[in-house]
């Protein structure tokens, strides 16, 4: 009986964010130390859970000593370190075309993220002095307010101010 409430409960909740026209970008998988989401951009912080599903306009915050991972919902990671900030924008998942984006406002995060034999996913990282923008592979972004930089570890990354 339990396990049919849970499951109308999850479905209830996936209907009301899809009626609202909330897309989703992934499901936090490591909370580590102290996160917090904003949910929709505005309002309170509140705790970030194990599997907690963020959306578009989410605000991702960590604090000192404290780090986040979410899988994004194709597949695929985006790790956000201490004291940064990230503000979800983009979140389209269509069949063969997925395409998420992000706004870095500081701090810093990691990206892996391949793309399927014939998949088109772009993951583009804007920070407040350039934008990195993935084509299958594995690269960190920092911001700050007065520069930022990209260090790439596998793959190609367009990177425009």
């Amino acid at each position: 009986m339990m396990k049919n409430v849970l499951h109308i409960s999850l479905f209830a909740i996936l209907l009301v964010a899809t009626a609202f026209g909330q897309k989703e970008f992934g499901k936090i998988t490591l909370p580590l130390g102290r996160v917090q989401v904003q949910k929709g951009g505005s309002g309170n912080f509140n705790k970030a859970t194990m599997r907690m599903i963020i959306h578009e306009k989410d605000i991702v915050k960590t604090l000192a000593r404290s780090r986040c991972e979410i899988t994004l919902v194709s597949g695929g990671k985006l790790r956000i370190g201490e004291n940064s900030e990230l503000e979800i924008t983009k979140a389209e998942v269509k069949p063969m075309e997925k395409s998420f984006g992000a706004n870095l406002k500081t701090g810093d995060v990691w990206v892996a993220a391949k793309a399927v034999f014939g998949e088109k996913k772009n993951v583009s990282i804007r920070t407040p002095t350039a934008v990195a923008a993935i084509r299958g592979t594995k690269y960190r972004a920092k911001a700050s307010e007065d520069e930022s930089s990209v260090l790439v570890y596998d793959g190609k990354v367009d990177v425009n101010a």
